[in-house]
């Protein structure tokens, strides 16, 4: 049995080394492959340390959390937005310069142009003496997905400017008129944000998100003044093409859901300035998310944009609808009859 085992071993030797000799050069090649990918791996993993020890959130540089949110609020507030971390959107103030400004439909054909690619609802009605407008708004605004819930009226007679303006000019609603209002915003059937507060204009940006209108829901709430408003309003809710599966009037609440949108599209919203806009505000979405990467607080990455990007900062801040939309206050304000409407808070 002995020997059998030493003839076994000496066979095995002599195998190995027969292979060995004659697979010199490929043992090598092999063995070169490997110390070199232990060596990529290594590199690698060196450059990756090395990074996350430069890479520090700015928020460590300049302050904490709650004292870069203060900071930023206090350079957009200017523009009529603050910004809220617990979703990581943006939001319209109480009391922003677009107040002053009512709202017709002008505004909503100025949109395209302005790269702001959104579904626009506009429900009129009358109620107490008085015509209203309440609009629902969900698309891109250039480099943000977002939503708008707004409430407007007017005592005032149509307007008939020659080849203006033919419509009817709503101003924003006083305090005393804001109503209770919500929305839950979906794309694609997920959760994007919520809002909800008692507002003449509530609404919600997500920076970054790249979002077709049509991937877009909206599910509203409204409380009315009282249920004779409500039945009014859903009565035009009706007229407008909803169906009875979208909206339903409960008391002085109604609900809402804002899929796709039943009245008349803005004429500026054709096959060619969708395209165009949308394929222009992708690239900058592309560009927002690429720069930004290492980061992921909003407020650190806007102050790492400051730096490397001041012109695409400056864009970002000036969110919702920038104020060339409503140019055409200007051009019709002199038709308006300001005593009686104008003094809104």
């Amino acid at each position: 049995m002995l020997t059998i085992g030493m003839d076994y071993a000496f066979i095995l030797n002599a195998v190995v080394l027969a292979f060995l000799s004659q697979n010199l050069v490929l043992l090598i090649i092999i063995g070169a492959i490997l110390l070199l990918l232990i060596y990529i791996i290594h590199r690698v993993r060196l450059r990756n340390s090395r990074e996350r020890k430069i890479i520090r959130p700015v928020t460590e540089m300049l302050g904490n959390v709650p004292e870069r949110i203060r900071e930023l609020n206090k350079e957009i507030e200017p523009f009529g937005f603050a910004y809220e971390p617990n979703q990581d959107i943006f939001y319209s103030l109480m009391y922003p310069w677009q107040r002053k400004l009512g709202y017709c439909r002008l505004y909503d054909e100025a949109c395209a142009a302005m790269s702001m690619i959104i579904d626009c609802e506009p429900i009129t009605f009358e109620y107490a003496g008085k015509k209203w407008l309440i609009e629902f708004w969900k698309g891109q605004y250039g480099m943000n997905t977002g939503a708008e819930v707004g409430i407007y009226n007017t005592t005032g007679p149509n307007l008939n400017i020659p080849g203006i303006f033919n419509g009817t000019f709503y101003f924003c609603v006083k305090d005393e008129e804001c109503i209770d209002m919500s929305f839950i915003f979906r794309k694609k059937g997920n959760l994007l944000f919520t809002r909800s507060g008692h507002h003449w204009w509530l609404t919600g940006f997500k920076l970054g998100e790249y979002s077709k209108p049509s991937e877009l829901s909206m599910d509203i709430e409204l409380m009315l003044y009282d249920k004779k408003m409500a039945s009014i309003f859903g009565n035009a809710l009706k007229e407008a093409g909803y169906q009875p599966d979208e909206y339903k009037v409960q008391g002085r609440r109604v609900l809402i859901r804002f899929d796709k949108p039943h009245t008349k599209q803005p004429l500026t919203r054709t096959a060619l300035t969708d395209y165009l806009m949308m394929r222009n505000n992708a690239d900058l979405c592309d560009s927002y998310n690429t720069l930004t990467a290492a980061y992921i607080d909003t407020p650190d990455k806007l102050e790492l944009l400051k730096l490397m990007d001041p012109g695409m900062y400056g864009r970002i801040i000036a969110l919702g609808k920038p104020k060339e939309v409503f140019e055409a206050y200007n051009t019709i304000k002199g038709y308006l009859d300001l005593s009686k409407d104008s003094e809104r808070e």
